[in-house]
């Protein structure tokens, strides 16, 4: 009978422990969302100071200044909800109510943002929640993962809602309610207070996907499905100063806002607003791209390959 070595015996027990327990935790691990995650790759789009805090490359034109306006081309959205697009004036973005509006859970991973995930634990050491900071004006998202029910629908809305959370394999699987009513793109489709979101956190190495499922019977026909990166920052993470005074910066302000009169009014009380067909921008993007104006205003069937052939015909 061949017998091993002392040391080898030694060296193949510690082989084992790490085997058995050591790997084991760091393959979960790869799967924990704690941490600072950044946007990826450093862009150039609206000038040095804010391109050397986020990164533009990815859907650039929302992290940036936004889409073009009618341009609905993908969005699953009814006939309620294109009028309401089609009424949208950005200016309004300037009057004082609506300067500080934060981005809501329907959007706010797709436009400009720096996470910090953290977890609250409890006496065994279970996660109680995740708390998900650091997207524009700071509509935090707590992520509850002990079981509590989802409030009654009386409950007041906010621009983050009421998050609950289950892990499956190595996604963290959410559902958001109570949800303010907001938009779905930053050029006027909107969002109803009765939205709900399905959102998957995937960790791939230093690599955070989001990918998340707005479903809103009030102006969506069919779920509408987006995803997001987000990269490793073990150095932690800041936040775009966007020209404020360098005595100022310490006082965060992409989180902090101070509401005031950006634009001229016609009267104190005016809402920016464009009445049924008067929208000035209705086929503005179709000429650049050179699709008909009808494919812009957007419906399921745009987001499909057979609609291509509808248009050739």
């Amino acid at each position: 009978m061949r017998c091993l070595h002392p040391g080898r015996f030694l060296a193949s027990a510690v082989l084992a422990v790490v085997c058995g327990f050591v790997l084991p935790g760091l393959a979960a691990a790869q799967a924990d969302i704690v941490g600072f995650w950044a946007q990826p790759a450093q862009g150039s789009v609206i000038g040095v100071g804010v391109a050397n805090m986020f990164g533009f490359i990815e859907d650039s034109t929302e992290r940036a200044d936004g889409p073009t306006l009618v341009d609905y081309l993908g969005l699953p959205i009814n006939e309620e909800a294109r009028s309401r697009a089609l009424a949208y004036d950005s200016a309004l973005l300037g009057v004082p109510e609506h300067v500080c509006m934060r981005h809501p859970s329907t959007y706010s991973f797709w436009g400009p943002a720096q996470l910090r995930i953290a977890a609250e634990l409890d006496a065994n050491l279970d996660v109680v929640n995740y708390s998900v900071g650091g997207t524009f004006r700071r509509a935090d998202r707590t992520i509850w993962m002990d079981g509590r029910p989802h409030p009654s629908s009386y409950a007041p809305h906010t621009w983050a809602g009421f998050t609950t959370g289950r892990w499956e394999g190595g996604t963290l699987i959410t559902t958001t309610t109570h949800i303010k009513w907001g938009w779905i793109r930053r050029n006027g489709v909107p969002s109803s207070d009765q939205a709900t979101v399905t959102t998957y956190y995937t960790r791939n190495g230093d690599i955070l996907t989001i990918t998340w499922l707005v479903y809103d019977p009030v102006y969506l026909t069919e779920p509408y499905i987006k995803s997001a990166d987000f990269i490793a920052a073990p150095a932690g993470v800041t936040t775009a100063n966007f020209g404020v005074a360098a005595a100022d910066r310490g006082n965060n302000f992409f989180a902090q806002c101070f509401p005031r009169e950006e634009i001229a009014r016609p009267e104190r009380h005016y809402v920016p607003h464009y009445l049924p067909g008067d929208n000035p921008f209705v086929g503005e993007h179709a000429n650049v791209l050179g699709i008909p104006v009808e494919a812009t205003r957007g419906g399921a069937e745009t987001a499909y390959p057979e609609y291509r052939d509808r248009l050739r015909r």
